[in-house]
């Protein structure tokens, strides 16, 4: 191998020492070992990148594409007689060109929900290569209610696109007034999983792999029964699902091993649970978890935990995240 490639070798043998550093661990050091997982790939992405080099003339395609946006986003919110005042922040030096065509693709069904608002006083939007984030206050309004069908059509629009649609309301302090932010989450990235190790029984293990997207949403049990009654989704060791409406009682140990996912969708936000947390890796290295690849040491340096390994069916398997949601 071309020794400007190593970094490849390097990175799967970091995130081995890794999941050794885990599987010997306590469970408090889990959030330190995730956050390893996270910056460990930010580096092979970014190595990736100048592996691959810049595309030419992306810089002139970028700025226009970055423009037109723009020009979008003004032309809409210079309504004054909707929006009093408006503000246009972004960071678009790490969006590429997949990226930009996926956000203009999806303006014109973001830009169809904020209309379903009340805006008072300022707006704000926020853009950077992770999302979009409309902020801004909204007067309390009944015929949001009635518009409950037309945000599940568009939420599930997005969700095919790999993209989320979710809220934070809060109230403000004045009578009547919210402060809303609305969400576009478009940080999927196919060369990134969210692994989970499942167990079934003793001799099998199946590594999961779920949308990156899942780092952004982790969420403590306590925070989250703070919400209160909302549709929770619970995978178990063997891949069977348990819905319910509230987060079961989970024991310390149980909560701090557990992975907590809360995704708030307007009307009907979702809870899930996994029986372990996970952590970022790419997948390419995820794929190389197949049984086939694991077997291949000799008879001679087997030692006993060697044998003990290979008595273990291990297998990677992808999931479309994004199909699981049944809004």
């Amino acid at each position: 191998m071309n020794e400007k490639d190593s970094y490849q070798i390097d990175f799967e043998n970091s995130i081995k020492t890794l999941e050794d550093i885990q599987y010997l661990s306590e469970f408090s050091i889990s959030p330190l070992i995730g956050r390893a997982y996270f910056h460990l790939s930010e580096m092979k992405r970014k190595a990736d990148a100048l592996k691959l080099g810049q595309v030419s003339g992306f810089g002139s395609v970028a700025k226009v594409l970055d423009e037109k946006l723009e020009d979008i986003f003004i032309e809409y919110f210079s309504n004054k007689s909707r929006f009093k005042e408006y503000e246009y922040k972004k960071e678009t030096a790490k969006i590429d060109l997949q990226k930009w065509n996926q956000i203009l693709e999806i303006v014109p069904e973001v830009l169809s929900v904020v209309s379903l608002f009340q805006y008072h006083g300022k707006i704000e939007t926020n853009l950077n290569e992770n999302r979009i984030l409309i902020s801004g206050h909204i007067r309390q309004d009944s015929s949001l209610e009635m518009n409950r069908k037309f945000i599940y059509v568009v939420t599930r629009k997005l969700l095919r696109k790999q993209v989320l649609l979710t809220f934070n309301l809060e109230e403000s302090g004045r009578q009547g007034i919210f402060k809303l932010d609305l969400k576009v989450d478009i940080s999927h990235d196919n060369s990134l999983v969210y692994r989970v190790m499942f167990k079934p029984n003793q001799n099998q293990q199946i590594y999961i792999g779920f949308s990156n997207i899942f780092c952004q949403y982790r969420q403590n049990v306590d925070d989250v029964k703070m919400i209160g009654e909302h549709n929770v989704v619970e995978v178990l060791n063997d891949l069977s699902v348990r819905h319910s409406f509230s987060i079961p009682d989970l024991s310390r140990i149980e909560s701090a091993n557990k992975e907590i996912l809360h995704f708030p969708f307007l009307f009907r936000p979702v809870s899930i649970i996994l029986p372990m947390k996970g952590n970022l890796s790419s997948d390419s290295f995820s794929r190389s978890l197949d049984s086939s690849s694991m077997n291949g040491t000799s008879r001679e340096n087997k030692n006993e935990d060697q044998k003990r390994k290979q008595d273990v069916s291990i297998s990677y398997h992808n999931i479309d995240f994004f199909s699981l949601f049944n809004l």
